[in-house]
């Protein structure tokens, strides 16, 4: 009487099991059987650009609600201007949506027959939407970013990604307060959040002294936290946690990280050029 989203097929054996063996991520015995996605129709009533924290201008179609697998889908990721150039996007166009992996939204094409006879094709502007800067694409990436180091977009998401559970794990500080603290310059960078004081947050709306007294106590727990950790809150592209823990052991200490140089990054066993050239320009 509910969805699934697909099945698994497997040896019960165990001796079939210990034969089969397992690879890096998986065994042998085991394999999920998804079933096709669930779709459905609706209306892209825009598309709107969002600035992520390294600066990426990502459009996010705007829709009219439709109920897909039990869930109600209002927004779906267009990626980049390939990708909407490719299935030819429009503002106003009818589309056939699914949920990918029954998880995420996306547009699977368009429903041309039902397209408006005025509509235009869309295009990434040129500048960011947030803090007006001249936008640049790389000739290796398909996606746009902002070029201002200091876009209040691109510092509110960096912020988000900080305090996340898996990096700083900074309870009781929410997107909506990080976005606050940004719009009235309380922080403009990661070092600022332990310079707030007390008397500055209750000036806050809705910031209670409760509240106050919990995200200061919060802040203060997260100076006591691991090397890896920290180096992944940073948000340096192509940083993940794995690499962040291989920094962490290769180099001991965040000064030593600070003052690492190329040859001794590329000597990490996850780390090549690329993301080497990354934690260098950071």
């Amino acid at each position: 009487p509910f969805d699934i989203d697909g099945i698994v097929i497997k040896v019960n054996s165990l001796p079939l099991q210990n034969q089969l063996g397992m690879i890096a991520r998986s065994p042998r015995w085991a394999s999920a059987a998804k079933y096709a996605p669930e779709q459905a129709t609706t209306i892209i009533e825009n598309i709107v650009i969002q600035v992520g924290r390294t600066g990426a201008l990502t459009p996010v179609a705007i829709m009219t609600p439709v109920n897909v697998g039990g869930v109600t889908i209002t927004h779906a990721t267009l990626h980049n201007q390939n990708e909407i150039t490719r299935k030819d996007i429009r503002i106003g166009d009818t589309v056939l949506i699914q949920r990918a992996g029954d998880v995420i939204p996306e547009v699977v094409s368009v429903v041309i027959e039902k397209r408006r006879e005025a509509s235009q094709p869309f295009f990434i502007p040129e500048i960011c939407p947030i803090c007006q800067s001249q936008a640049f694409k790389s000739e290796d990436e398909s996606v746009s970013r902002c070029s201002n180091p200091g876009c209040p977009a691109k510092l509110s998401e960096s912020l988000k990604h900080f305090v996340s559970r898996r990096a700083m794990n900074l309870d009781h500080l929410g997107d909506k307060l990080i976005e606050v603290l940004v719009d009235k310059k309380m922080v403009k960078g990661f070092s600022d959040l332990y310079r707030l004081k007390k008397e500055d947050l209750l000036q806050l709306e809705r910031q209670g002294e409760k509240s106050t007294d919990n995200l200061l106590a919060a802040i203060e727990n997260s100076k006591h936290t691991t090397l890896a950790r920290f180096i992944f809150a940073l948000g340096i592209r192509f940083v993940g946690e794995q690499t962040a823990k291989e920094i962490a052991l290769a180099f001991g200490s965040i000064n030593n990280f600070l003052n690492a140089q190329q040859e001794e990054l590329l000597a990490i066993r996850e780390i090549g050029p690329k993301v080497a050239n990354s934690i260098l320009s950071s």
